[in-house]
């Protein structure tokens, strides 16, 4: 018996249109194709955007591919850090060409769902195996679209964890600042409450979902090695793009600092792009047809807030963490959205949705709630800043786009969120559970007073489901929380 047909390329359709062409290289871990889609950018700056399959930022995945995924990255940084001579080198180095192998079987078109879920299981427990301890190593990364992926580095690596912001942070010092030239939103900080967050000799890991020039690594190092030099730099990424002129400037940057830097990603390869893209791209976004509202009956609206005496308080990554929230704290909130789910009874998939940089959190309690309910299909994706043209068709990586305005307190001031791929062809989840920001409150959404944004918010998704659930989280903000390292030094 034959299985499913494979569904098309979801990049086909445009880089039919703009002439965009990806070459993975021959020895690329996993394809770059079967990493990424594309879809067009609404930005002057860059005309397309790759869109992964595996980072759940703009395409609901399975939760448990997004986590083991990061924490393969992860191992492919230890690899890095043991042929630099900082950790011992993996019991059985095979072990991480095996697991690249398997997440390339769980992204092969024609799978079934059976058969993607299991793979998905072997891959994950697999990975599980490869984590390796680097405590005095410093991750780093990048918002908003990598704070999670950063934070399953760290998690793999047992190391301090901080990512860069876009949010407004009252009473917390910059410690750097770096720009990202081609992003909609260009300005980063860095604002950890420990003032000895770097003054360690271990290694830097900076943590980007791609890279395709590597500018705004190359101003993050030069930053921070202004701010303590370090000995060796480890630069991991979901692909890996970059030309060769790229790539010789990380050489001759290492050679100017004096330090070490090493790149690893689970695709490296190449991307031509037309010369005339940009216009090429605006000629086919003034092209498209407008999209149809939706005239669906709006879904229900549930609150699940809990309060300090319930859980921890959560406090953010962007101060900078020595461990993510505990297992206890994620095993809490998802038997209670489970509960929760189990009275509404709602048909069709569960997509818990983090928003912006809150990925991490909601992520951890998706990959709970799948354990706690495994007849239930539950997907995780993220809200965004990204502003992405939708066009609903196989070959195009972004059917459909909620939007609506920021809830959140940022350093650049209100703005236009998204949500992506909650809406399209035979994309209707039965019930979306929403994760803002936490310190939150239920009068947030009520009244819309504090932030009107996030009634907006809720507002949208209800028109792409039977149930909203908002979950409302403590937050721990912020308190000086040091090092290990730098409370030993000074007791």
């Amino acid at each position: 018996m034959s299985g499913p047909s494979p569904a098309p390329w979801s990049g086909s359709f445009l880089a039919s249109a703009l002439g965009i062409r990806i070459h993975s290289d021959p020895a690329s871990a996993v394809a770059v194709e079967d990493l990424v889609g594309l879809a067009l950018r609404r930005n002057p700056k860059r005309a397309h955007l790759l869109v992964s399959q595996v980072l759940a930022k703009h395409i609901p995945t399975e939760p448990a591919l997004v986590m083991a995924a990061g924490e393969l990255l992860g191992a492919f940084v230890a690899q890095a850090l043991a042929d630099a001579g900082h950790t011992q080198p993996l019991a059985d180095e095979s072990s991480i060409q095996l697991a690249a192998a398997q997440l390339t079987a769980v992204l092969a078109p024609g799978t079934s769902a059976d058969q993607r879920r299991r793979a998905i299981d072997s891959f994950a427990e697999h990975v599980t195996g490869l984590r390796t301890r680097v405590p005095d190593a410093v991750v780093i990364g990048y918002a908003e679209t990598a704070t999670g992926l950063g934070r399953l580095v760290a998690n793999a690596l047992g190391a301090y964890y901080i990512h860069s912001t876009r949010h407004a942070t009252p009473g917390v010092a910059e410690a750097a600042g770096f720009q990202e030239g081609h992003s909609h939103a260009t300005s980063h900080l860095l604002v950890p409450t420990d003032p000895h967050w770097l003054a360690g000799k271990g290694p830097v890991i900076l943590v980007d979902d791609e890279l395709s020039t590597g500018s705004t690594v190359i101003n993050t190092i030069r930053e921070l090695h202004a701010l303590v030099p370090h000995p060796s730099y480890v630069v991991a990424a979901l692909i890996d793009l970059r030309a060769a002129a790229d790539r010789e400037r990380f050489d001759a940057l290492a050679a100017e600092l004096g330090c070490r830097i090493s790149v690893v990603a689970l695709g490296t390869g190449s991307i031509e792009l037309g010369g005339d893209i940009l216009d090429r791209a605006a000629e086919l976004i003034d092209g498209l047809p407008q999209q149809l509202s939706t005239t669906a009956q709006p879904g229900r609206l549930s609150i699940l807030e809990f309060m300090p005496e319930d859980v921890t308080p959560i406090r953010s990554d962007r101060f900078g963490n020595t461990a993510p929230p505990a297992p206890e704290t994620i095993a809490f909130v998802a038997d209670k959205v489970a509960n929760l789910l189990d009275r509404q009874a709602s048909q069709g998939p569960v997509v818990v949705v983090g928003t912006e940089e809150n990925m991490f959190l909601p992520l951890a309690v998706a990959t709970q709630l799948q354990r706690l309910r495994p007849g239930v299909e539950v997907q995780f994706s993220t809200t965004t800043r990204s502003p992405i043209v939708p066009i609903d068709r196989e070959d195009y990586a972004i059917a459909g786009a909620l939007t609506f305005a920021s809830h959140d307190l940022t350093a650049d001031g209100p703005g236009v969120r998204y949500a992506y791929n909650l809406t399209g062809t035979g994309r209707r989840p039965g019930t979306i559970v929403a994760f803002p920001e936490p310190g939150t409150s239920i009068g947030d959404i009520t009244r819309g007073s504090a932030t009107a944004g996030l009634v907006g918010l809720a507002t949208a998704l209800q028109t792409a489901a039977d149930d909203v659930v908002v979950v409302l989280l403590p937050a721990d903000y912020p308190t000086p929380h040091p090092t290990t390292a730098a409370a030993e030094e000074n007791p």
